[in-house]
């Protein structure tokens, strides 16, 4: 290379907007552009001096793409989050010189900068249309309004001034925007989040609200859909609180049988009942002494047993079964359903009086779909966990991060671990991309039967290999004495109507259909999880009417 290209390559990677990085086989940085030093916290000599493996190691690249090209010799392209909190899109290329690779050239773009020049942009423009209507009243100026003709003339002082006083306004708010996202990592830090992934503002204000809760003593009831983190922050809450050094004892109420609830929860002294043990058993309530007692899927409970929960919550005290004694019930109760129990409590279905015993503090949760900003961070989480337990590094391909960030995850976390564990396992390769996805979808036993549906941007067409489609056909029932009266909706099948049996009551018939509809739903879906879903009502109560 002549001393000229050397120069004019130097002025390329000086003055680039984007960030450069070269690195040669050995991973070792041979030079950076000088705009790298403030996204990736270090100086250009440092950057210069270290090498890409020490940086990975040390947080200031999270992942290396430069790694992952010396590893695979691919040109790739990922999402990265460096150590001072900036997320950049990277793209890297592998140079090969004779068939051997000699070192990696890798350009990377600041989202952070872009979504703060889109925030400005929409600024200008509402203020813009404010300044228009303001001035509009007026009447119009040879079909512009003066307004608009106020905002274009160059020589208009009000214009200048309007232009100095946007400016400031945008330093200002700039400051703003910085000073709140330093806040806001001091109260994550001050939170001590462990594995929670908060980084929308409504997570944050309920993160920051359990924290001043978590030294009480008071009822926490979690409210949110399937899936949403409702055990998680249980958990966190647990951790907080002055208990935190006793038993977190975590009870899924529909998973239990009613006939094995109260020897469970209360316990039993010996020979309480026919195979009871010789010197009985603590229930579930003394395990939970001097911690937390977290009773997941409350809405399941019988209302039987939602009388005698009530009595320990009143009293304070806890009888084993069989005993005549009681027991002080020291734990903090916090509880989680993903049902409407005010509705249950005018259906007749879940007791008044225990709905206001619990209903102390109600945290709502919301759904993924409504705080996107917190996927990004939980991608990762769950990505970083899968290569701990499978021992092996994959990443994701950086054309996947929109696709994901689109999707409206109707299972919440849950799905979404669920789809990153099931994209891990199905890439042949150290990279997860679109490839993978599309060999993942062709498993689903329907197109929708996951909850992915066509949100992936990906055809259902069965002749491009790409997911799955079923059609379905009924025989004509229409002169069935059993058949509907009514016609069938639009793509609707006419189902007959079943009979009673000759000693049957409307109680067990129903009992029947339902138990039919759930088996042939488990033959058709993947996982409980997707026939509560299809059948609109929660996981437990699928696994316990199986059970039946």
């Amino acid at each position: 290379m002549s001393e000229l290209d050397r120069q004019i390559l130097k002025t390329i990677i000086d003055t680039a907007h984007d960030h450069y990085f070269v690195v040669n086989a050995d991973g070792q940085v041979m030079d950076v552009s000088p705009g790298a030093a403030a996204v990736y916290g270090m100086t250009r000599e440092e950057l210069c001096a270290a090498n890409v493996h020490e940086l990975e190691a040390s947080g200031v690249l999270k992942p290396s793409i430069s790694l992952e090209v010396l590893r695979t010799g691919r040109t790739l392209q990922m999402m990265q989050l460096t150590a001072t909190g900036r997320r950049v899109v990277a793209q890297a290329h592998p140079v090969f010189v004779a068939g051997k690779l000699e070192c990696v050239v890798s350009r990377s773009m600041d989202l952070t900068d872009i979504q703060l020049l889109q925030q400005e942009y929409a600024v200008l423009q509402q203020r813009f249309s404010d300044h228009l209507r303001r001035n509009s009243r007026g009447g119009e100026l040879s079909g512009v309004s003066q307004a608009e003709s106020d905002w274009t003339t160059a020589g208009a002082g009000q214009s200048v001034h309007d232009t100095e006083q946007y400016a400031q306004s945008q330093a200002e708010q700039r400051q703003r925007e910085q000073s709140a996202r330093e806040q806001a990592e001091c109260e994550d830090a001050a939170l001590e989040l462990g594995e929670l992934q908060v980084r929308s503002p409504v997570m944050r204000e309920i993160a920051l609200l359990l924290k001043r809760v978590a030294p009480t003593n008071a009822t926490v009831l979690m409210l949110g859909e399937s899936g949403v983190g409702k055990t998680a922050f249980a958990h966190q809450l647990h951790r907080w609180s002055q208990r935190a050094d006793g038993p977190f004892i975590e009870v899924n109420c529909g998973a239990i049988p009613e006939s094995l609830f109260e020897s469970e929860m209360f316990g039993y002294q010996a020979g309480a009942f026919t195979g009871a043990g010789n010197r009985g058993k603590a229930g579930l309530m003394e395990q939970a002494e001097g911690g937390t007692l977290f009773l997941d899927e409350i809405g399941e409970l019988p209302l039987a047993t939602q009388t005698k929960l009530l009595k320990v919550i009143q009293d304070g005290m806890i009888t084993r079964l069989g005993d005549t004694t009681t027991r002080r019930a020291d734990f903090r109760l916090v509880v989680a359903t993903n049902q409407d129990l005010a509705a249950r409590v005018e259906q007749g279905q879940f007791r008044l009086d225990l709905y206001y015993r619990i209903n102390v503090l109600p945290v709502s949760l919301p759904p993924l779909r409504e705080r996107r900003e917190d996927i990004p961070a939980l991608i990762e989480q769950h990505l970083s966990r899968l290569n701990q337990r499978h021992g092996r590094r994959k990443l994701l391909d950086a054309s996947l991060w929109p696709i994901l960030m689109r999707q409206d995850w109707l299972g919440n976390i849950r799905e979404l671990e669920n789809w990153l564990e099931r994209a891990w396992l199905s890439a042949p390769s150290d990279v997860i991309d679109s490839d993978s996805v599309k060999t993942l979808l062709n498993t689903c036993s329907t197109n929708n039967a996951n909850g992915l549906g066509n949100s992936f941007g990906f055809s259902n067409d069965k002749s491009n290999g790409i997911g799955v489609t079923e059609s379905f056909t009924t025989a004509d029932n229409s002169h069935s004495p059993n058949a509907l009266s009514e016609p069938a909706a639009e793509g609707a099948v006419a189902m007959p109507i079943p009979k009673l049996g000759p000693n049957e009551t409307l109680k067990e018939g129903l009992a029947r259909i339902e138990a039919q509809w759930l088996r042939e739903m488990a033959a058709e879906l993947p996982s409980t999880y997707a026939i509560a879903k299809r059948a609109g009502i929660s996981q437990p109560s699928v696994v316990r009417k199986l059970k039946r």
